[in-house]
């Protein structure tokens, strides 16, 4: 990761050397809205992708005087997106999908894009659950953004640019914001109550980091709505036989399951490794283990109270940055 991002900061350097060369004054342009790139982990699903556009409405609607800009850090995922602009049959077939998804970037491109247009406030926010390795990276990336500096101080790309954390916050995650999304989760977890279900979520996961904020917003969610509910993940345990055993130690426990992602999209992961009809999917071992299985297959950034999580922590950021704006006299 360090020398592609040293790479990647070299290249955005020598872009914005030649630029400056011929005027000192090369960022004292017209000034310029200020800018918020939201960097999802991207999908390939279009019925899927409303949930990042949900979350994107939203933040646009809290900051009416910001530019606002997506970007995907999959870079599997741009590619396809990119492949598809050039499919006639596909935009035909999908005419809802916005014309900036096939031209969707990474988070450096649209920073560089962003820097290009002269010096201005930029808030990137984190669209990710936990502060797995697409965080950090973000973060890195960020970080190393903020502290490239100049001889001369007007000359900075990134004179105020921040990173905001993701909705469970870093680390195992810290109470106010696992109550936070506990709370975002109320309707799901009274939909499968008046279905008489098990929740079982199914999280992403990730193999590097820790895993114990899963297990924390697994007791917070059973503390604010009841015992028959579970939390997985893709990545690590459990997954669906760790939670089937689970459910079959508690006497009386509901023979129903609601299978649901506890992933800002309801991607290749929830339609597949989830609800799919594979052998391998949690569906399929729920109903080989005798459940009555049904899916909820609606990302977490369709749901506006979820959505507003990310709203919420941008906000806490924007301080911050306009703080650093004001120290140096902007």
């Amino acid at each position: 990761m360090i020398p592609a991002l040293l790479c990647a900061l070299a290249l955005l350097a020598a872009v914005w050397a030649v630029s400056a060369a011929s005027d000192a004054l090369a960022f004292e342009r017209k000034p310029q809205k200020p800018a918020i790139v939201l960097a999802a982990f991207g999908t390939t699903e279009p019925e899927a992708l409303d949930s990042i556009l949900n979350i994107e409405r939203r933040v646009k609607a809290a900051f009416p005087g910001y530019d606002v800009h997506l970007a995907f850090t999959s870079n599997i995922i741009r590619d396809i997106w990119h492949g598809r602009a050039k499919d006639d049959a596909f935009k035909k077939a999908n005419p809802q999908i916005p014309a900036e998804i096939y031209e969707i970037n990474n988070a450096l491109t649209v920073l560089a894009k962003i820097q290009e247009e002269g010096a201005r406030l930029v808030l990137v926010q984190s669209l990710h659950v936990t502060d797995g390795e697409e965080y950090t990276d973000l973060a890195k990336l960020v970080e190393a953004l903020d502290k490239y500096n100049t001889v001369k101080p007007v000359l900075k790309p990134f004179p105020w640019i921040g990173v905001g954390i993701p909705a469970l916050g870093t680390g195992d995650g810290q109470p106010k914001y696992i109550d936070r999304a506990i709370q975002a989760l109320a309707p799901l977890a009274q939909q499968a109550k008046d279905a008489g279900a098990n929740l079982v979520l199914m999280g992403h996961g990730n193999e590097h980091l820790t895993q114990a904020v899963y297990s924390k917003v697994e007791a917070a969610l059973r503390k604010a709505y009841g015992p028959n509910i579970y939390l997985g993940t893709v990545e690590s345990p459990p997954h669906a036989p760790e939670i089937i055993e689970a459910i079959k130690k508690v006497e009386g426990a509901p023979q129903n399951v609601l299978l649901a992602p506890f992933m800002v999209v309801a991607g290749d992961h929830a339609r597949n490794d989830m609800a799919g009809s594979e052998d391998d999917s949690w569906a399929s071992a729920f109903k080989a283990a005798g459940f009555t299985v049904s899916a909820y297959l609606q990302g977490l950034g369709s749901n506006d109270s979820w959505a507003d999580i990310y709203v919420e922590h941008l906000k806490a950021l924007e301080p911050e940055v306009k703080a650093k704006e004001e120290k140096d006299g902007k």
